[in-house]
């Protein structure tokens, strides 16, 4: 079987989608009485590290994100999206490719190049914004790429990929953050003033491909590097919410707590630098969505907001959710997820249909019209839109045998379907099941009560690994 995946993607041989494109037009223009809808733009925006519980339109009463909660009352929330890993690159990978991580054979986040031989290779996949830019839009990058650390020989970089502009991708190994300028990591950009924030410089290179692709259908990745520790932001925003801190907290606290270390973590769910983050991210997608206003190109967009993992332990608030970045436990892989199309996708909707980042691709796909015939793992989420629609049930994997990391007692496997999810942790081959729709914060392990559905669960797991010829993991290595 396996052989038989390489085959297929090696030289890009066609099957068909699981989901037809052809149906999609046709369901938008009954849903809303339209004519056949033009090809929208894209602009797809992914942080990093941001938590479940980050933003007020998911609950949060600390951090201030007045655009990102208006993008949510312009078109969708999701309380059930799901990133495919519970770290970056895989993530990354599954949007990129619309399959699942274990099939790509990156598992977990790639270290520094000279540790790695592992990279998304332009010669096995087709990539989103290749398809996209068959059906004549122009792609660029703006940010985080991820998927190739081999800087000295970028086979795998974002150009290789096939975007037409590539806008502040890292040329060094960024893990622990390059915020301000000059910076360090992404030498291609050779120009800025002292102390300008990257998150700031980001959104402005955004609004310029926006601006330079007016005419044209254009598909924008923009990538942030913010939330992600090392946490850093400019110390007017960092100082507002420290004042806002000591206010609700006691005089004092937010430098006892967030300066005690360098990196600014402490398991508080309410973060000054975190805030601040977000704060300059939130302006920024509030400049891209002026931009797209004033360019009148709005009503013909399409937009994504969403995390690439869970939230950073002692950084970020995953709500309810238990656990954090590098577990399958929700807090992990559970994530924000905003999406708004004027006259196609219905204002102040909630979406509660688990999805994953896989549907990313065909999605989009779908959304530009193409055609393709590709193999995917993932389905277009467009039909939710309709009135009455629901999505049937289906099974959703996780795999994470933390081959980077060595993390042996974070090596699992998940699946969920409908409420229920089913967690096999590999270091003492134990189980653990959750009903989630009553029981979010995965308290109860309803293994031994629930012997039927562990047993059906259990069985699709096994049979997924099997198809994927998913990789085991190493106990013997790890820490």
């Amino acid at each position: 079987m396996d052989l038989l995946y390489c085959f297929l993607y090696r030289y890009k041989i066609a099957v068909c989608l699981l989901i037809g494109w052809s149906l999609f037009f046709s369901e938008i223009s009954l849903a809303h009485g339209q004519e056949k809808t033009a090809r929208p733009n894209i602009v797809f925006i992914i942080v990093d590290d941001l938590g479940w519980g980050d933003l007020g339109s998911y609950g949060n009463t600390f951090n201030e994100t007045p655009n990102l909660d208006r993008l949510a009352a312009s078109g969708v929330r999701f309380t059930d999206a799901y990133a495919a890993a519970p770290v970056c690159s895989p993530t990354r990978a599954s949007i990129m490719t619309g399959l699942y991580p274990a099939k790509v054979r990156i598992t977990d986040f790639l270290p520094e190049g000279w540790k790695t031989e592992r990279f998304l290779d332009p010669a096995s996949y087709t990539t989103l914004n290749e398809v996209l830019a068959l059906q004549g839009y122009h792609t660029g990058i703006v940010g985080k790429w991820h998927l190739d650390t081999r800087f000295r020989r970028h086979t795998g970089s974002p150009k290789a990929h096939g975007f037409h502009e590539v806008i502040g991708s890292e040329t060094k190994y960024i893990a622990g953050g390059d915020y301000f300028y000059p910076y360090d990591k992404i030498n291609t950009y050779t120009a800025g003033e002292e102390g300008e924030y990257l998150t700031d410089r980001q959104s402005q290179d955004a609004c310029d491909f926006i601006r330079r692709n007016k005419e044209k259908p254009f598909f924008l990745y923009l990538s942030y590097y913010s939330v992600h520790t090392r946490s850093d932001a400019p110390k007017r925003a960092v100082d507002k919410y420290k004042r806002k801190f000591d206010q609700k907290y006691g005089d004092g606290l937010a430098d006892k707590y967030f300066e005690a270390r360098d990196n600014h973590e402490h398991p508080h769910i309410d973060n000054p630098y975190l805030a601040a983050m977000l704060e300059h991210i939130d302006h920024g997608v509030g400049d891209v969505m002026k931009t797209l206003q004033e360019l009148e190109l709005d009503k013909n967009t399409l937009v994504v907001f969403i995390s690439d993992n869970g939230g950073a332990v002692n950084v970020s608030n995953n709500g309810a959710l238990r656990g954090h970045k590098t577990w399958l436990y929700e807090g992990g892989i559970r994530v924000p997820l905003l999406m708004s199309w004027p006259g196609v996708i219905p204002t102040e909707t909630t979406v509660g249909d688990p999805v994953s980042t896989i549907d990313f691709y065909p999605t989009l796909a779908a959304a530009s019209g193409a055609g393709v015939d590709i193999t995917v793992d993932g389905v277009n989420l467009m039909p939710l839109f309709n009135k009455g629609y629901r999505m049937p049930r289906r099974p959703l994997y996780w795999h994470y045998p933390a081959e980077t990391a060595k993390w042996t007692k974070k090596m699992a496997t998940a699946v969920r379907i409908g409420p229920y999810k089913l967690i096999r942790f590999y270091e003492g081959d134990r189980y653990e099941l959750y009903d989630l729709e009553k029981d979010i914060s995965e308290t109860e392990n309803l293994v031994e009560r629930e012997i039927a559905i562990f047993n059906e669960l259990k069985r699709l797991m096994e049979q997924w690994k099997a198809v994927v010829n998913a990789e085991e993991p190493d106990l013997t290595s790890g820490k």
